[in-house]
């Protein structure tokens, strides 16, 4: 009975020592669960991916390989990963051209316009950040022939915790919406 009585002494005074706190304590206690901030919410974090999709873009134009991921998989959103696959899925069976073929500007890329030649790059890029985890930026996508840069709209959402591209708008042809025109596509094709 001693034993148990002094086991249990030792037990409360071991406990009763650690609930202390230290006068000679560092002032930084690596133990404390600081939060970090959202780095993502940040106008230089929409920057910086609006730079790595044309980083990308003109290396898989460059190194191509068919293993990996499109533009378009790697940085649009689901629901525009999804809605590009439906309309390249109606293109590949059709006779008469496709969705992205701009009768007198030729065929259009969504993300570069008609810019081809060299490197491609967004300029003078305009973020405004929204409330609902969402982006609107604004640029002009230039390669070498196109020094004036052609002016594009993009709105960005946060999925998955990166930026991706949601909708982009071709500001130059009167803002033309390139998802809800591609989901008018969709239908039109579904009812032919």
């Amino acid at each position: 009975m001693k034993n148990t009585l002094l086991l249990m002494i030792a037990v409360v005074a071991m406990t009763s020592c650690g609930n202390k706190t230290k006068t000679n304590a560092p002032d930084t206690d690596s133990t404390i669960v600081s939060e970090i901030p959202d780095t993502l919410h940040t106008v230089e974090a929409v920057e910086r991916q609006v730079d790595a999709v044309y980083a990308y873009w003109n290396d898989l134009r460059e190194h191509f390989d068919e293993n990996r991921p499109s533009v378009d998989e790697q940085f649009g959103s689901k629901e525009w990963w999804r809605v590009r696959q439906e309309v390249a899925a109606i293109d590949r069976e059709s006779e008469s051209g496709s969705f992205f073929n701009f009768d007198d500007e030729g065929p259009l890329d969504p993300w570069t316009y008609d810019c081809y030649e060299g490197a491609i790059s967004a300029n003078d890029i305009e973020v405004t950040l929204l409330s609902d985890s969402t982006a609107e930026v604004r640029f002009l996508v230039k390669d070498a022939v196109t020094p004036k840069g052609i002016p594009i709209r993009w709105l960005m959402r946060l999925e998955d915790h990166q930026w991706r591209v949601a909708n982009i708008f071709f500001v130059k042809d009167d803002n033309m919406d390139i998802l809800m025109n591609m989901r008018n596509y969709i239908e039109n094709n579904k009812k032919n």
